[in-house]
């Protein structure tokens, strides 16, 4: 199966040498916060700068996509969610109200 990579052009990332890095205090890190930085030494890249927030985000996709990769590759887990969908589509579905009062029964 061949694979097309789609680019991801962020318009905040920036790319600074490494003498900019002397400049970078707290202050200035804070003024920053959503902008990526690309850290670089002649033209090549040295390293990635991005705030907190931003990690914990990358990290949050990136545990729901190891979730979804393991979902699918347990082939309990993939034959119940075409069992499902195959459910949808005959029509074979109950409404949430209908399962409540099923179970306060």
């Amino acid at each position: 199966m061949a694979t097309c990579a789609i680019p991801n052009i962020d318009p905040n990332v920036k790319h600074v040498g490494v003498s900019k890095l002397r400049d970078l205090n707290a202050s200035k890190l804070k003024e920053q916060n959503e902008e990526t930085l690309v850290i670089q030494e002649n033209d090549v890249p040295l390293a990635v700068l991005f705030s907190y927030k931003r990690f914990l985000q990358i990290k949050e996709e990136f545990s729901a996509l190891i979730s979804m990769i393991e979902l699918l590759t347990s082939e309990n887990e993939r034959n119940g969610i075409v069992a499902a969908f195959e459910d949808i589509r005959n029509g074979r579905v109950r409404t949430l109200a209908d399962i409540e009062s099923d179970l306060e029964r």
